[in-house]
């Protein structure tokens, strides 16, 4: 009874704010509607997303001029659909410069809604010829950007517990080296989008710092130095950079937008070659140095990296004289980042690894090709314990892989996709059409066929599974926007997986559907209604004899969603989502999700305030739900929501004059369902899991 009255009061907070007149949407909450959409397809709450913010950003102080910007400046805002990026280049093309934003919804395949969405990203102004870059313009117009940040899990965990010397010395791996401490600094200098250098520091929870294993202070450091536009020369990166051609098949360093999600039509990627590396992840970037040069209408890209990478050794056997020096072998690669533990240090920097390559584009009118090659390799064997579901995975020391991508738009059609090509020359090729039916229809469908035995070098790729391998299939999405306030998008994905998969011992199937009903009477108030529903075979957990054959593994879910901003100073967010989860014939496993946000700006103070109450009831881990939360500038929040309990957090913002602002954050997970919170050395003697974070950032 009492949970039913609480969902009866968030509910009615939500329809209060119907009857408020309109405003616009902060740009924050858009790049978090967008952020969201990728880490829910991921279901990883670890992900680190800031490279993905990291270009969103840059436009909040150095706002997107469209009538100078490339088609890899709007591919960049990660909010458009191919096709509505080159009907808007043809727009400006036949217009030569547009006078004002508002003719935007005018251009076929836009609409008021897609204007609103980059509107607070972009300016229309007349174009300038560049300056000329002086000492006093970079020191006039340039922008420096410090980043500090503190955070740190509350209770005690395991890992941090006393311990003996003795006791330390016959388990050297029992207890975490360092302090619960997580601490992250940035420096950055940027003049505009044509000069960008910085270096950036982090130390993870149970690292040493400046003592010990890491007498050098942070963990992980990160430096990078980014030209734009300077004649003949497009891009210049030394240091740490990402490059990313296509649709991401033949390479793609860091993350993608090419995730299933509501945005049903906008599938598609469009490389944006490189772009300066800025983020924490210790894996998915490349250090060293990468060029592109501008060719009329083709580019030229080169690029190098070279690497140590964290990895599990052995030394391979001597030859019988002991002539012969040892040759390093890497059993397996570690991707965590993790050195909290003498085993985890053990592993840091194990072995040195290459990417080396290069892009050749081409872009007219109304195509554009390009085409890629890159080589990889490690300073000694890889000898990875294969299993049978992943036996075509590459097990040598090289590897590469090439591969040609394009794009071509034939009136309301827009044909894009990709073909790459490993060493041993399996292929893995995407391709894909987007048709605009009419101003209030647009289609997408997508093929795609990830051979078993695709061996990728750095990939993403559009699809069901992690790994660009082992997966064929057919996605056939659609936008349709019947009334000026209501939308719906859905797509069906129908796909297979050729060869076995980890917990699946024979070739599967399934398939993936999303319904959403959007609705926005106002600027000030918008409503979703989502249904998905997800299908795969997975082995069963029955104790059968010598077989694992397959049953089906559904998972559905349902949410209603509320944003809503009540007043200038007041913003309103609720959801409320159910999800289930079976197994062959094994209990359907329910999960409940319901949550109300408060946000808060004072007017007599440079102050606001956020917070979230949200109560979870799940059967176990499978029907675990994702909610993401608001949180500390260049962070993000996306929690997984499972056991029995509440969610509760609080966030407070302050600016201190003009150029300092200061973040105070605490979350709590509240178990009624245990009495022990994690596993291992993160496990905690309690029901409680709190955690703080504070975070200043200088500009000037």
């Amino acid at each position: 009874m009492r949970r039913s009255g609480l969902i009866l009061l968030f509910l009615a907070m939500g329809f209060l704010a119907t009857a408020q007149p309109g405003s616009d949407l902060d740009r924050t909450s858009i790049i978090e509607q967008r952020i969201e959409q990728i880490a829910e397809a991921a279901e990883d709450e670890n992900l680190d997303y800031n490279t993905l913010f990291e270009q969103l950003s840059i436009y909040f102080d150095f706002p997107l001029n469209l009538n100078a910007a490339s088609a890899e400046d709007m591919y960049s805002l990660g909010l458009l659909s191919n096709f509505q990026v080159i009907q808007f280049m043809e727009y400006r093309r036949e217009y030569n410069q547009l006078l004002s934003i508002y003719e935007l919804p005018q251009i076929e395949g836009w609409d008021a809604a897609s204007a609103d969405l980059v509107a607070p990203f972009v300016v229309v102004k007349p174009v300038m010829e560049r300056e000329r870059i002086t000492f006093e313009s970079l020191r006039k117009y340039g922008k420096h950007e410090v980043v500090v940040r503190w955070q740190r899990i509350l209770e005690d965990q395991a890992g941090y517990a006393p311990i003996s010397p003795e006791e330390l010395a016959d388990r050297p791996n029992a207890r975490y080296l360092g302090s619960p401490d997580k601490l992250f600094m940035r420096y950055r200098y940027r003049f505009g989008d044509r000069i960008s250098f910085g270096f950036t520091g982090e130390k993870d929870n149970g690292e040493e710092f400046f003592q010990g294993t890491q007498k050098q202070g942070f963990d992980f450091y990160s430096a990078h130095l980014f030209l734009k536009d300077f004649g003949r020369l497009q891009k210049l990166a030394v240091g740490d950079y990402q490059a990313q051609f296509g649709q991401g098949l033949t390479f793609w360093s860091g993350l993608g937008f090419n995730r299933k999600s509501s945005f049903t039509t906008s599938i598609a990627q469009s490389g944006r070659g490189i772009t300066p590396y800025t983020s924490i992840n210790e894996n998915l970037f490349l250090r060293g140095g990468a060029a592109t040069t501008n060719l009329g209408k083709f580019t030229l890209t080169g690029f190098y990296s070279g690497k140590f990478i964290d990895g599990n050794i052995v030394a391979a056997a001597n030859d019988s004289l002991d002539l012969v020096e040892q040759e390093l072998v890497v059993s397996s690669f570690q991707e965590s980042g993790f050195h909290r533990t003498q085993g985890e240090f053990d592993d840091k920097n194990a072995i040195f690894q290459q990417h080396y390559g290069g892009n050749l584009g081409y872009r007219n009118t109304n195509l554009q090709l390009g085409f890629t090659a890159v080589h990889t390799e490690v300073d000694g064997g890889l000898d990875r314990s294969l299993q049978a579901y992943s036996q075509f995975r590459a097990n040598s020391s090289a590897n590469s892989a090439m591969g040609g991508d394009y794009t071509w738009k034939v009136r309301n059609f827009l044909f894009f996709g990709e073909t790459a090509r490993s060493a041993n020359g399996a292929i893995a090729t995407l391709n894909s059409v987007n048709i605009n039916m009419a101003s209030r229809l647009s289609i997408n469908v997508t093929q795609r066929y990830y051979a078993p035995d695709f061996q990728p070098v750095a990939s993403i790729g559009f699809g069901e599974g992690s790994q660009v391998e082992n997966e064929s299939g057919v996605y056939l999405g659609a936008e349709f926007r019947p009334f000026k306030k209501w939308k719906v998008n859905a797509f069906f994905d129908q796909f297979k997986f050729p060869w076995l998969r980890y917990q699946v011992d024979a070739p599967s199937s399934g398939y993936d559907f999303l319904a959403q009903l959007d609705y926005q009477p106002s600027s000030r108030l918008s409503v979703y209604l989502r249904y998905r529903d997800r299908n795969r075979q997975i082995n069963t957990r029955e104790d059968i004899e010598s077989a694992d054959f397959l049953v089906d593994n559904p998972r559905r879910n349902v949410r209603l969603n509320f944003s809503y901003r009540a007043t200038n100073q007041i913003r309103l967010r609720s959801r409320i989502e159910v999800s289930e989860y079976g197994r062959g014939d094994e209990p359907v496993a329910r999960g409940f999700l319901i949550y109300q946000d408060f946000l808060y700006d004072f007017t007599k103070v440079p102050l606001s305030f956020t917070m979230r109450y949200a109560l979870f009831d799940t059967d176990g881990y499978d029907a675990r739900l994702y909610a993401f939360e608001n949180d500390v500038l260049y962070f993000f929040s996306i929690p997984a929501h499972s056991g029995r309990g509440t969610r509760v957090y609080a966030m407070l913002k302050y600016e201190l004059g003009r150029n300092i602002e200061i973040w105070l954050r605490w979350a709590q997970f509240y178990y009624t369902d245990r009495n022990e919170v994690g596993t291992g050395l993160e496990a905690i003697n309690g029901n409680t899991r709190s955690d703080v974070r504070v975070q200043m950032r200088w500009t000037f």
